[in-house]
């Protein structure tokens, strides 16, 4: 409830004695936003408490609608003009240093940073979108109530001149706004129009009584929490917070504000109160009339929470049970629990993931729109992250289903692999999914020296074992006039031909290829003797990786060509080695020609 219309911890209904208001709070009518006459705040509103313990009967006293699921005859919410909370923000503040309930400090699971987590990305949320202010027979502030964040808890120390044992509203509003000038909590969130979407949600430890307006915390007649607007602004704007004095054992408030059979359970069931309101009326305690900057209210029966005062329910929220208040809504006309599940929404996924296009062509991949809990929106669709050169067109945009994403690199696209991030928007919803895009050069580049080994015996970057390079007519080569000769001697030897090549980091891919003819005198089709290895070494000679092997099984006539990718060693100076190996009888040839590392 807003700090005006605050919960009053016993359930006898009182009179707000406004009359000591400034002569502007006492005008009786104005002319509200909306077009209807507004009623002013003076007039006798009834005001609703939770549970409480009668220290002379020992009994609990109900409050008169504390019944689940039953709201006094002709409540009814009515918009007057005022802002709601978009996509709420949740800074839980601790009010100076005490022994707090060890969930409310965190240090027990589960904790209120998780319960206000869960409960913003819940049904929650999705019960209050009815009170969104986008009403087109309405002028207002055109704001949809979404999914909130709990922005962590913070403990302050807070000045000698605003602590103590008991603690007006002034004070706390002025502590708050020098606690976020110093730095001390985070600054406020503003929505897309300026409307303010943080809440600082403030417990106070044992010992500590706050009043405000001459009401009292945890005594008859008094309140549980309550929520409001600082008088004065930070940076412009009202800050929004909330007061929620102790609850332990010893409390007042430990008897009087709720019938969960633990604190905590009362702590999420007033806390839930005062956020219903918060983002469904933040700014009434502002108001002197039922006018802007009052948004949903019943002139009555109070806020959201007050029409169901002391209604407490279990309620699953991420897989966790608490202990929530029931809210009123217009549209079942009655207090009830949040719908089971989260508010409509939905994800983004791509297929394939991974893709790559060449320079001056373009590839695609469909993005799939999965929505959950009934969301029927269509969601625009923009690409960030691409490389220079490379645009991104969709097929379908704004999409409902599936939109195919094409990406087109120009000739001159930069070269590599970049993450890209497709984000789809719909209203105050926003996703994101990821691919990998790569772009390959269209120019392809050799990188080995003498590739065909043509300079012989003079000047070539290859380092082979003696009588290697050949140029004889026994084993002629596959094109020119020299080749690789390994082995070939019908008895135990090793033949090696190996370069040291560097790799350039902005290259896509790398490829090794090679022209191969193998003769054998070996008679098995079953066993490899003779075996040739391309294997690929760091420059101190350790072997990276074995890419292939060949052996006298795969003897043919003529020359075969065969390719590897060195796509996994880009930006890395390594040896590519050929190695043959012979037993101690009968020879094979491995005869290599016309090699090639091929890069893009």
């Amino acid at each position: 409830m807003s700090r005006s219309f605050r919960i009053s911890a016993w359930f006898l209904p009182l009179l707000l004695a406004l009359t000591a208001l400034p002569v502007v709070a006492q005008v009786s009518s104005s002319r509200s936003p909306n077009g209807t006459k507004s009623t002013s705040l003076s007039t006798n509103l009834r005001q609703h408490g939770v549970r409480w313990v009668d220290s002379k009967s020992g009994g609990r006293v109900p409050d008169a609608f504390s019944t689940p699921g039953t709201a006094p005859a002709g409540a009814h919410l009515t918009y007057y003009g005022g802002p709601v909370i978009s996509n709420i923000h949740i800074v839980e503040v601790l009010y100076g240093p005490g022994s707090y309930d060890p969930q409310i400090a965190g240090t027990s699971t589960p904790t209120l940073g998780t319960f206000y987590h869960d409960i913003t990305n819940s049904g929650y949320i999705s019960l209050l979108t009815q009170y969104s202010t986008d009403i087109t027979s309405l002028p207002g502030t055109d704001q949809s109530i979404g999914t909130g964040t709990f922005d962590g808890i913070y403990q302050i120390t807070p000045s000698a001149a605003n602590s103590g044992t008991t603690i007006d509203d002034t004070q706390v509003q002025a502590e708050l706004i020098a606690q976020i000038t110093a730095g001390k909590l985070p600054p406020p969130v503003l929505d897309a129009a300026g409307d303010m979407n943080t809440v600082y949600m403030i417990y106070f430890p044992p010992g500590v009584t706050t009043t405000d307006g001459g009401s009292t915390s945890c005594v008859s007649g008094g309140y549980c929490a309550y929520h409001g607007a600082t008088s004065n602004t930070y940076n412009s704007v009202n800050l929004l917070y909330g007061i929620f004095p102790d609850m332990q054992p010893g409390s007042g408030c430990y008897t009087g504000c709720g019938s969960s059979p633990t604190v905590f359970g009362n702590y999420t069931s007033v806390s839930s109160h005062e956020l219903a309101e918060a983002i469904t009326d933040p700014m009434a305690s502002l108001a002197f009339t039922l006018a802007s900057p009052v948004a949903w209210y019943d002139s009555v029966n109070g806020e959201i929470g007050d029409i169901c005062n002391a209604q407490q329910g279990s309620y699953v929220a991420n897989g966790t049970t608490y202990t929530i208040q029931y809210e009123f809504s217009n549209a079942a006309n009655n207090c009830v629990l949040p719908p089971a599940g989260g508010p409509p929404d939905f994800s983004l996924s791509d297929s394939p993931a991974d893709l790559s296009v060449t320079q001056g062509s373009n590839g695609t991949t469909t993005i799939t729109l999965t929505p959950t809990n009934g969301f029927v929106g269509s969601v625009t669709l923009s690409a960030s992250g691409l490389p220079a050169g490379v645009t991104a067109t969709f097929a379908s945009n704004p999409a409902t289903s599936s939109s195919l994403v094409s990406f087109a690199a120009s000739s001159t696209a930069t070269p590599g692999t970049a993450i890209v991030t497709i984000t789809g928007v719909s209203g105050v919803l926003s996703h994101t999914t990821t691919l990998s895009l790569t772009v390959n050069s269209a120019v392809t580049q050799q990188l080995l020296g003498d590739p065909g080994f043509e300079k012989g015996f003079h000047g070539h970057p290859w380092t082979t074992t003696p009588l290697v390079l050949n140029n004889s007519s026994f084993e002629p080569p596959h094109s020119g006039k020299w080749d690789a000769w390994l082995d070939g001697y019908g008895f135990s030897h090793t033949d090696t031909v190996t370069q040291t090549v560097t790799i350039p980091s902005n290259k896509s891919s790398a490829t090794l290829s090679f022209w191969l003819h193998i003769d054998t005198a070996e008679t098995t089709s079953t066993t490899a003797y003779d075996v040739l290895s391309i294997q690929v070494l760091n420059t101190s000679g350790t072997v990276l990786a074995t890419l292939g092997t060949f052996s006298n099984l795969n003897h043919a006539s003529g020359y075969q060509q065969h390719s590897f990718s060195m796509s996994s060693f880009i930006g890395q100076t390594v040896q590519i080695r050929f190695k043959g190996t012979e037993d101690s009888s009968l020879q094979t040839s491995f005869v290599i020609d016309d090699t090639a590392l091929n890069v893009q």
